[in-house]
């Protein structure tokens, strides 16, 4: 059960720092771990599972980053409040000029994206689905950065023209005959397709793979299990794995994860905002974000409302 709660003033210790919040989305993570279905949870239960964040005050020991900087909160802090306390090496600056709100992915959703497109190379084709969701619209904008070729499924023609103008090469519906849809375009059968959605979308991304090719898992907006055709996996040799961004996290370390996000942070990219709100607003904030077919994500913005 949520409720909106006044809690002590943070004050940060040794190599810890001061932010206030100044955007953090309502993540697929969030909705999960309030209906107790996902498997992490932050550590004193506050929602929030990433944002962006004003430094405003630095520990004993602390340099970096600047008083005033914008910086990526690291994931599961707890950032559905108005300021927090983290440790200083968790945090990623970001350029002052972002729109904090518009950032507010880059810690899960564009990183997902970056990560799952590592194995691809440049001139090759992908498929994913839902091409309209966060993940699929950080798709689209990375593959044109990497040299790669999107086809974007989705579920009406609603989004079509708003993802060719991010870069889709192709924009498809969803629907029976979809392979020989791409067929017909002339496209080449993708080796690796993304898939989102869940449900008979599984079996339909397959479709359209080569022989040999590769499903990749990431999550079910649909709230379906996968589905998966027998011919797809025996006769045309389809592989499915499972992709979790935070057991990939776990095994490249910090490092790495820090050199990916400040890669991404310097790109340009931004989220679709469907509305910002004061955490005084949850209710109304969750009941957008929970509303079938919603596009793009439900943003918190505490800080920001608090100094307006």
């Amino acid at each position: 059960m949520l409720e909106l709660v006044e809690l002590p003033e943070p004050e940060p210790g040794p190599g810890e720092v001061l932010v206030d919040v100044l955007a953090s989305p309502i993540s697929p993570m969030d909705r999960l771990a309030l209906r107790g279905r996902y498997p992490l949870h932050t550590p004193d239960g506050i929602p929030g599972a990433q944002g962006v964040g004003l430094v405003a005050e630095l520990g004993e020991g602390v340099k970096q980053p600047e008083i005033g900087t914008v910086v990526l909160l690291p994931v599961r802090a707890g950032a559905w409040r108005e300021r927090l306390v983290v440790r200083g090496e968790s945090l990623v600056p970001l350029p002052a000029t972002r729109d904090p709100a518009a950032a507010c992915t880059l810690r899960i959703e564009a990183l997902t994206a970056a990560v799952l497109l590592d194995g691809l190379h440049p001139g090759e084709a992908f498929i994913h689905s839902p091409g309209a969701g966060s993940v699929g619209r950080y798709l689209t904008l990375l593959a044109r950065d990497r040299e790669l070729s999107s086809i974007a499924l989705v579920g009406s023609r609603d989004p079509i023209a708003d993802l060719w103008g991010l870069g889709a090469d192709e924009v498809l519906v969803r629907e029976p005959g979809l392979a020989a849809r791409l067929e017909s375009l002339g496209l080449p059968q993708p080796r690796v397709g993304f898939d989102g959605t869940g449900g008979d979308t599984s079996s339909l991304i397959s479709s359209c793979l080569q022989p040999g090719g590769e499903l990749v898992v990431y999550g079910a907006t649909s709230r379906k299990p996968i589905s998966l055709c027998v011919d797809q996996l025996v006769f045309r040799d389809i592989h499915v794995r499972g992709f979790w961004l935070h057991r990939w996290a776990s095994e490249v370390g910090q490092a790495r994860l820090r050199q990916e996000l400040t890669a991404l942070a310097g790109l340009g990219l931004h989220e679709h905002i469907t509305g910002r709100f004061t955490l005084e607003e949850w209710p109304h904030a969750l009941e957008l974000a929970e509303r079938a077919g919603a596009r793009g994500r439900v943003v918190f913005t505490p800080a920001l409302h608090r100094g307006a």
